[in-house]
């Protein structure tokens, strides 16, 4: 075998290797992840610490709205959707934190997909949205093959990309 070949061998084993580890890393603590899809609850954490639980009846007596926006993504046709949840600004405002020290938000999901927000995304009024329910059907966990039990959205974006299904938490970075 020429050399050149055992090099690339090697390399790709390694990035094998790496890729491995990395995933298991990243996949989080599942028992964890299962009782937070099954018992419909997220967190709001402040630079990681303090987590708050938050439920679906926590969005639900806040005051949920219901909204119209579009639905576009990159593998289907783009259609109109009605939602129903509570501003993210809204949530937030509820649990006492202050955003004034905050540099971003991250909004997870059970996925291990994440979606940064700026400051004044979310303080802006009807664009960040935690949603529960989708054309008045409560949202599916993503074990039933639906986007919930929670959906990020943000209103007025072109593409779906960066809403985020499942989600699992909110994390309030602080500069």
């Amino acid at each position: 075998m020429k050399r050149i070949n055992k090099i690339v061998y090697l390399a790709l084993g390694l990035m094998l290797i790496v890729v491995a580890v990395l995933a298991y890393m990243n996949r989080g603590d599942p028992e964890l992840r299962r009782a937070l899809e099954v018992n419909r609850e997220f967190y709001v954490r402040i630079d990681g610490a303090d987590a708050t639980g938050v439920s679906l009846q926590t969005l639900i007596d806040l005051g949920s709205v219901e909204f119209t926006t579009n639905f576009s993504t990159s593998v289907s046709t783009p259609r109109d959707i009605v939602l129903r949840g509570v501003e993210l600004r809204v949530l937030l405002q509820s649990l006492d934190v202050d955003l004034s020290r905050a540099s971003h938000i991250v909004v997870s999901g059970l996925d291990s997909y994440y979606s940064p927000l700026s400051v004044s995304e979310v303080e802006q009024d009807g664009v960040v949205y935690i949603c529960y329910s989708m054309d008045g059907e409560i949202l599916k966990p993503q074990s039933e093959g639906g986007f919930g039990p929670f959906l990020m959205v943000i209103r007025g974006s072109r593409f779906a990309q960066r809403w985020c299904k499942y989600v699992e938490a909110v994390d309030v970075i602080n500069s």
